[in-house]
């Protein structure tokens, strides 16, 4: 059984991918891209410290994996009302109101 995603692992995911705490699937997709050109290990070969951007990118291909699986496997509606939420961002803060709220219960 896999393990649900925490709001914990979600916000230091974010934050290793340096996006905001709202941001769109391209935005996301974008951030992902530039940190993997900055700190892929072929680009600094020669580098003497060329295990610490194989550590970094594992960290960043992590984080993108989470946030990507997170996205895909968050529930859309495409109720009459709803979409109206959803242009105006109101649904995703409702839901992440209901991490800073405990509706997980405690996080830490």
């Amino acid at each position: 059984m896999k393990k649900l995603i925490s709001f914990k692992d979600i916000d230091k995911a974010r934050k290793t991918l340096e996006i905001g705490e709202t941001s769109s699937m391209q935005e996301i997709k974008n951030k992902y891209r530039e940190l993997s050109l900055k700190y892929h290990p072929d680009r600094h070969s020669k580098s003497k410290s060329k295990k610490e951007y194989e550590e970094k990118i594992k960290e960043i291909n992590n984080s993108y994996e989470i946030l990507i699986n997170y996205c895909i496997k968050y529930p859309i509606s495409f109720k009459a009302g709803k979409t109206k939420e959803v242009e105006e961002g109101e649904y995703m803060k409702q839901h992440f109101k209901r991490f800073y709220d405990g509706w997980w219960g405690d996080t830490d």
